[in-house]
């Protein structure tokens, strides 16, 4: 593979490979060493620890299904050796339930053997660069805990200070002040604005603070997929996944950070059915109104769910949790009349069953909440 000299891997970049086939691990081996990175080979899970452990790799390569220690087991340990470890899962076995639970546990890619070269070497890659991301992310965070600790109130001086920083940088960019100062306002009113929608009442400075977090989380995004204009969809599509919707002020940046008319970017969000521009819940609770569950209690069995959720069909509750929709077919006539949770059928339940089903996925979003 002929490379220029500025696509080549950073040097001195570790790559841990933990495969028990032996042709698999030397094909990696070689197709990461061409490619400049410093590679390791482990033919188990616990090998695997241990040369982790050794090595502290920016990636860890790891098969499922190994003899002893599996793959699933290393992703757990993983982190405990080193978080800034990005593991990457190479299977025969490339199922659903293998993708979901590979990724639950952090896995960053998943691919399906037999792959190719290029497969392996761009997620490698790009499994570095979220490396490196992590461990600024986590500079970043000891600076600010070591900012805490001092329990210095920031002074009106330097606050000030970083203003002339800002905009010592913004006139290097050929931003003129008027501009920089009229970017602010807009973004501060779209602050204001995605608060309104939300229907969250919140003190200037956080609902500023949520802004720049959302926008850091789309640049994130961004990044993984190297700015890519005809990375759009997937774009628009990971963040619908993490926020449930697109917010005015996301599509605005991917906007800008793309070089993309914001009119084409709203003309894709409305024409796919994936995406929404309305908040919706953290889980998608749907009822089937076809003929086979019209017939069988379907108008009765929404009455049900919205008396349990509080909301109406088309609606979200206030805390983001639930959005309810009706729909003219789910495909299972069978099981009729159906609900579905995020996907997952239930055939005429009862309400003590959906009251359970409710109350584990607002315990699910507690956790996540906890978690964050």
């Amino acid at each position: 593979m002929v490379q220029t000299e500025a696509a080549k891997a950073p040097t001195n970049v570790d790559v841990l490979v933990i495969d028990d086939e032996e042709s698999v691990r030397e094909s990696c081996r070689h197709t990461l060493d061409l490619e400049g990175y410093r590679t390791h080979l482990a033919p188990d899970g616990l090998g695997g620890l241990k040369l982790a452990e050794e090595t502290r790799p920016r990636v860890a390569v790891v098969d499922l299904r190994m003899p002893g220690l599996s793959g699933i087991e290393v992703l757990e340990r993983l982190p405990a050796i080193d978080a800034r470890i990005v593991p990457v899962v190479i299977t025969g076995f490339g199922t659903v339930d293998n993708a979901v639970a590979s990724m639950k546990l952090g896995a960053f890619e998943f691919i399906t053997k037999p792959f190719e070269p290029a497969q392996l070497v761009d997620a490698v890659r790009r499994g570095v660069a979220r490396s490196l991301g992590r461990e600024h992310a986590m500079a970043t965070a000891e600076r600010a805990s070591a900012a805490a600790t001092a329990a210095r109130a920031p002074e009106e001086p330097d606050v000030i200070l970083k203003g002339l920083e800002a905009l010592s940088e913004g006139y290097a960019l050929g931003l003129t002040a008027s501009n920089l100062v009229e970017e602010l306002r807009q973004l501060e009113a779209e602050a204001k604005h995605h608060a309104e929608t939300l229907g969250q009442i919140k003190k200037r400075e956080k609902v500023i603070g949520d802004l720049v977090a959302d926008l850091r989380f789309v640049d994130a995004i961004i990044q993984k997929h190297d700015f890519r204009k005809n990375a759009l969809i997937q774009i628009l599509l990971d963040i619908q996944s993490k926020k449930h919707w697109l917010p005015r002020h996301a599509l605005m940046w991917v906007s800008r950070r793309l070089n993309v008319p914001l009119s084409r970017i709203y003309e894709i969000a409305n024409f796919y059915e994936a995406f929404s521009l309305t908040p919706q819940g953290a889980h998608l609770i749907q009822v089937c109104l076809g003929t086979a569950c019209h017939v069988r209690g379907g108008p009765l069995l929404l009455k049900q769910v919205s008396a349990v959720l509080g909301i109406g069909a088309g609606q979200t509750d206030p805390k983001g949790i639930f959005t309810l929709k009706s729909v003219n077919c789910l495909g299972c006539c069978a099981l009729a009349p159906v609900v579905t949770v995020d996907g997952r059928y239930y055939g005429n339940p009862d309400l003590r069953q959906l009251r359970e089903l409710f109350q584990a996925c607002e315990a699910e979003v507690a956790t996540e909440v906890a978690a964050s």
